[in-house]
């Protein structure tokens, strides 16, 4: 079963949509920085955290401001990103007759809506209680996101969350392929959001990466954003975007069967580069968009960016020299090693 991309949506630190994400690649993205008081140790603590976070605004003119009003900003990444993508995929040349119903929606996040509960947290109960709202609690039931994307977006297919942290993304992606070979869906909208937090900064202190590891890059900012994805399973007529050609999830590498012959993109936030070695082709994109827990989404569509199908007008390509051999088929290989020692990856050829 081949499995293709049909669209891409993005919105994060950089900005929203694939140019945007194409335009960053070789330009400096500046971080904020905010002081955050971790909440742990033996005192609180103001920690100068950079930070990389999105615009929602462009929300407005795509959906009326009416159907908005009680939407965070978490979702609002969300909503953004896969009206992109639907959009992007309609924009296609095979798309005259629009995309395969009934479609399934997939919104993998690591920390998901909590994160507004986690910041609403305090030692004083009375002072917590003051600050929260209906509208604050409606938003805090884990399938928000992907609801209110069913609804805004008028999609009728199956609807779900998952949430295993960093391995949400590989998750997500493996369940749109079961959907499309049952037949559960004709396509399906999968992507991965995630949305800045005091509990995700509490989170990055721990990962070598943020807080000046062995891999001799400059610490990658907490970041936020979403990416979506339309699949459908490849036919006959052209399309722009690469093909899925495996998706696996296991506790080793002879679990996931590295490919031999491909470009690796990872955050390397999970000790990836040395579990690949230092012969392997590999890339990391993470200072773009910041680390947060479903990122791999973005790594996804950078792959995705890299192997578009007319490599003529790829503007990425001249930046880098992967060795991306396009009269044979060029393979890039997102993967991610989580925080309890799992391994998630997705091959794109």
């Amino acid at each position: 079963m081949k499995v293709c991309i049909k669209g891409i949506g993005v919105i994060g630190g950089f900005g929203c949509g694939i140019q945007s994400l194409e335009e960053a690649v070789g330009s400096q993205i500046r971080p904020i920085s905010e002081p955050l008081r971790k909440s742990f140790g033996p005192e609180e603590t103001a920690i100068d955290t950079p930070k990389l976070v999105a615009d929602t605004g462009l929300l407005g003119r795509l959906v009326p401001a009416k159907a908005l009003r009680r939407v965070d900003h978490y979702s609002r990444m969300a909503i953004i990103a896969a009206y992109l993508s639907l959009q992007d995929a309609k924009e296609g040349a095979d798309m005259d007759e629009g995309l395969p119903e009934p479609m399934g929606v997939i919104v993998a996040t690591g920390m998901g809506p909590t994160a507004g509960t986690l910041d609403s947290q305090s030692p004083d109960a009375d002072a917590a209680d003051l600050r929260l709202s209906p509208i604050q609690f409606s938003n805090s039931v884990h399938n928000a996101a992907a609801a209110y994307i069913s609804m805004l977006l008028k999609i009728r297919g199956p609807n779900v969350s998952i949430n295993q942290y960093d391995m949400s993304v590989p998750l997500a992606f493996q369940t749109a392929l079961d959907w499309l070979e049952e037949g559960r869906a004709a396509s399906v909208l999968v992507g991965g959001v995630d949305c800045f937090s005091k509990g995700l900064c509490d989170a990055s202190l721990c990962i070598p990466n943020q807080r000046g590891g062995k891999s001799g890059r400059r610490p990658v900012p907490v970041g936020e954003g979403s990416a979506f994805f339309v699949l459908t399973l490849s036919g006959s007529k052209e399309i722009r975007y690469p093909l899925i050609q495996n998706v696996r999830i296991g506790r080793n590498l002879q679990d996931i069967a590295l490919p031999s012959s491909a470009l690796f993109i990872h955050d390397d936030s999970g000790e990836e580069a040395a579990l690949i070695g230092p012969a392997i082709r590999q890339a990391v994109f993470s200072q773009i968009y910041g680390a947060f827990p479903s990122g791999m989404a973005m790594d996804l569509a950078m792959a995705a960016l890299l192997l578009k199908k007319d490599p003529s007008r790829n503007a990425l390509l001249p930046l880098f020299d992967y060795g991306l051999d396009f009269t044979k088929t060029p393979r890039i290989c997102c993967l991610k090693k989580g925080v309890a020692g799992d391994l998630g990856m997705i091959v794109l050829e």
